[in-house]
């Protein structure tokens, strides 16, 4: 009915014919009606941004900022009014601008998720509009829209807009779909930087103490990409990347840190101008923007925001100072590549709306290893990518797992697409057609889309009709459609076949169940397959698209092998199963086939296990074979499935059985190793492993010494960084808040405080939620519920409590009575995140409980439905595969 009505409104009111910008008063219309025909997810299409003129008054040394906002609107019929966007913004005044008449409009925010309404008072006759709003607002103080934070005495003021918190700050349409040219201006301290997405054009005296700074306007944008910062930041300024074939003019390049912390950006501005020629030379298109910050923000909610020309970062991701280890370098180099991806991926062409939120971010982390790998071509990056899709299929596993492109309907909803579905899943599915069809194939057809769509938004029917006319690979658009639009995980079962001189494989596929889970196994993909089968390590591979449910595909190489892998390079987004010969002659062979080949096998083997399909002494055979490979990152891999081992373990003998197994393992790796210097990264994985994960007394006692030394000279400002690395920051925080008591607790929030170590402080906040000794726990609380900490460290804290198995049911009642105030000291984007405080639990009885609180606080953590059901399910699951296999696991490890 409410429907009904404001169609009938608008009708009506078009029909007028009075002569003029206006036509006759508006019909008013109250907050309840309004509510009724509210959109609570996309924006109706009668109104359009054209361009925005931007004036922001920002004193981060204040506690609330000021602006106005005017808007060219483009409407597609006589309107009195229009929605937009606009969050817990205090509008003083809303004045329309149609043809040579201007008349003062009103605003209503009408939904909580800052969905309002622009009304006037008179009904247009004209296409278009300027609406001019003037409001202030508060700093946020959890991180979101607009906030204000506090270093070492300095304010900073930062935005952080991603996905629809521009609203928090500015009056918009706050779609990525609405792209639309900036001309922003700010009016600032004289003293500090601002920043914004496009170069400087403009710095001039305004009030006593103040300057106006203006900005060259933008390219077109989505809200969601703009860049607001305003500081006391150093500037590093470096030689502008340089032309080159692709694109004939220079790029500036600029860095900004907070004061004092401009040197430790070097080493990300360094390698930026490779990064970026990298990428340009990939799709055969220039950089967009007219320049390029990256900006290391005091806080920031995520790791980092692809802002259009002014990249930012929380600075504990991008500052390298002379102790960082070569993990941390591997993970700075990974997400700075994943941001500049975002230049051409997300920021110069746009997913319309969040379903298709993988078309940026998918393509951005597929991006990081496609870069890295060129620029470190013996480092493994490929192998890393390999892992980091695997890390998605533990949440494709289960039956509540969201689609990589699926409808969203609600603005509640939309902070469910960040996760590893989108992320990993979607870099998986584009390596898997990258690796399947060629780069010389995939990735022009690829810069053929951008060009296409560039300044404009396309969704994943876009992206399928373009690449399917580039490449002219019909095959490549199915498979693509079938795995980014159906969700779930392929199991391919492969049979070898040796009835003939030419040896076949039978292959067929279902969806991976895990035990307990009630997924229906049917659904079917076009899966790209290759199939490694050798003698040795001598090997050949044959590739197929399987479109149907079972195929035979013949080997090339004549007579049987000796063993089959059916993901070949760990390329494929699938899991396999063999038989128990099958598995057994890829076990004699894992520690010497190809990385992603036995990255695959152990995701595949520890899988087949929770499925009920594999022993778990087989498992075991496989995981310690897994331990003996040459490469790095399948050692982790190894190492961690191990570690899952044992912590399936109920307490006891079978538990310390498998810890020595574990170390004698360790031992032969260490001897295998040498004397290797400590820059090796993974001998600080086998450092944490042997540390937590088996707790070897002498190797804990060690970490603790060495973080003694670290921190012993904070107050001589003294740190030697030879003492401890980075890559161990946690690692030894964390075995030293087990280990000690009250007075180690202190002294390490005490160096947390004198040490000026972004990497350092946020393992601080990592390791002390795994205190449990004395009155500990209640000193956490106490900080949980005062928010000293910041919001994300607030979240952190709860979880690090409730994943220790001595403060968990403690740490669950205190959730469940300060459940309000718990919400309101983390970051807001983050709320509906709560229900993953329960995961580490593995009793599907308490499921009804955990459902209930969050049932009864739905107001306070919008969007937690997802979160939910996916915690639900997976403890439910957890407790399925324990009562069915913990029996068959203990019987390995006893005496």
């Amino acid at each position: 009915m409410a429907r009904w009505f404001w169609v009938v409104l608008v009708f009506a009111l078009a029909s007028c014919t009075d002569k003029g910008a206006w036509g006759p008063p508006a019909q008013p219309v109250t907050i309840d009606e309004l509510r009724e025909i509210a959109p609570v997810g996309i924006l109706p299409k009668n109104a359009e941004p054209m361009a925005y003129r931007v004036e922001l008054d920002i004193d981060p040394r204040r506690d609330s900022f000021s602006g106005v906002v005017e808007i060219d609107v483009l409407l597609d019929r006589p309107t009195t009014g229009f929605w937009m966007h606009g969050d817990d913004l205090s509008v003083t005044s809303v004045a329309v601008k149609a043809g040579d008449e201007t008349l003062e409009g009103t605003w209503t925010e009408v939904l909580e998720t800052g969905v309002s309404w622009v009304g006037f008072p008179r009904r247009t006759r004209v296409d278009g509009v300027t609406v001019t709003i003037a409001y202030s607002a508060p700093f946020d103080v959890n991180l979101a829209g607009l906030f204000r934070v506090e270093e070492q005495g300095n304010a900073y003021a930062l935005a952080k807009s991603e996905s629809i918190q521009a609203r928090r700050f500015l009056p918009s349409f706050d779609e990525p779909r609405f792209k639309a040219p900036f001309n922003m201006t700010y009016l600032v301290p004289e003293d500090m930087i601002a920043i914004a997405n496009t170069p400087q054009t403009a710095r001039t005296p305004a009030s006593e103490g103040y300057e106006r700074v203006e900005f060259a306007a933008t390219r077109p944008l989505s809200t969601y990409l703009l860049s607001v910062a305003v500081g006391n930041f150093d500037e590093v300024r470096r030689p502008d990347i340089p032309p080159n074939a692709i694109r004939d003019v220079p790029i500036p390049l600029r860095g900004y840190a907070r004061a004092g912390k401009g040197p430790e950006l070097e080493y990300a501005l360094a390698i930026t101008p490779t990064f970026v020629r990298l990428f340009e030379e990939a799709i055969e298109q220039p950089y967009p923007y007219k320049k390029l910050d990256i900006v290391a923000a005091p806080q920031w909610p995520s790791g980092a925001t692809e802002l259009a020309g002014a990249i930012t970062y929380r600075e504990s991701r991008i500052l390298a100072s002379e102790n960082a280890g070569p993990a941390f370098l591997r993970s700075l180099k990974e997400v700075h590549a994943h941001e500049i991806a975002h230049m051409w991926f997300g920021n110069l062409v746009t997913p319309p709306w969040w379903d298709d939120l993988w078309l940026k971010e998918g393509f951005a982390t597929w991006g990081e290893p496609m870069v890295l790998s060129q620029y470190e071509p013996d480092e493994g990056h490929e192998a890393q990518a390999v892992a980091e899709a695997i890390s998605a299929m533990r949440l494709d596993s289960l039956a509540s797992a969201r689609a990589v492109s699926e409808p969203i309907e609600r603005n509640e909803d939309i902070r469910n697409a960040y996760d590893a579905i989108t992320y990993r899943k979607g870099m998986a599915v584009i390596a898997m057609a990258d690796s399947y069809f060629g780069p010389e194939t995939f990735r022009p057809a690829m810069g053929e889309y951008v060009a296409k769509f560039a300044d404009q938004s396309a969704d994943s029917a876009d992206f399928f009709d373009v690449i399917g006319s580039a490449t002219g690979e019909p095959d490549l658009t199915e498979a693509f459609q079938s795995f980014v639009t159906q969700n779930g995980l392929p199991l391919v079962t492969a049979e070898l076949i040796c009835d003939a001189p030419i040896a076949r494989v039978k292959l067929s596929q279902t969806r991976y169940r895990p035990l307990g889970s009630k997924i229906d196994p049917t659904t079917q993909w076009t899966i790209p397959i290759c199939v490694a089968a050798g003698d040795g390590t001598a090997f050949q591979r044959t590739c197929t698209m399987l479109r149907k449910q079972e195929d035979l595909i013949a080997l090339e190489q004549p007579g049987c092998p000796k063993w089959v892998m059916p993901n070949a390079g760990g390329t494929g987004y699938y899991r396999f199963s063999l038989d128990a010969a099958g598995w057994a002659g890829l076990a004699e062979v894992l520690p010497r086939i190809p990385a992603g080949d036995a990255l695959s096998t152990l995701d595949s083997a520890a899988a087949a296990n929770q499925a009920g399909e594999m022993t778990a002494k087989a498992l075991v055979d496989i995981v310690s074979a897994g331990t003996q490979h040459n490469d790095p990152r399948v050692v982790a891999s190894a190492l961690a499935r191990f570690g899952d081992i044992i912590d399936r373990l109920p307490s006891g003998d079978a538990r310390t059985e498998a810890r020595a197994r574990a170390q004698a393992l360790v031992d032969t790796l260490r001897g295998k190793m040498g004397d290797q210097s400590s820059s090796n990264e993974l001998i600080s994985r086998i450092d944490a492993f042997e540390a937590l994960t088996i707790r070897n007394a002498e190797k804990r006692g060690d970490l603790v010494q060495r973080l003694e030394t670290f921190m012993a000279g904070t107050e001589a400002d003294a740190i030697d960084p030879r003492a401890l690395g980075s890559d161990l920051y946690r690692t030894a925080l964390r075995v030293a808040v087990e280990d000690g008591d009250a007075e180690m607790f202190d002294r390490i929030l005490a160096a947390q405080k004198s040490i000026d170590d972004p990497v350092f402080e946020q393992a601080v906040f990592s390791a002390i939620g795994r205190a449990t000794s004395g009155d500990l726990p209640k000193r956490l609380q106490a900080m949980i519920l005062s928010g000293e900490m910041g919001p994300r460290e607030t979240f952190s804290l709860v979880q690090s409590q409730m994943g220790r198995s001595e403060t968990r049911e403690e740490t669950w009642a205190f959730v469940n009575d300060n459940f309000s105030t718990i919400a309101a000291n983390i970051p807001s984007q983050w709320r509906r995140r709560m229900p993953r405080f329960a995961a580490s639990f593995c009793d599907a009885s308490r499921t009804d409980e955990i459902k209930a609180l969050f049932d009864a606080n739905a107001t306070l953590v919008s969007g937690y439905e997802r979160a939910l059901a996916e915690t639900v399910e997976s403890i439910e699951l957890c407790d399925a595969l324990n009562q069915a296999t913990q029996d068959d696991l203990v019987s390995v490890f006893a005496e």
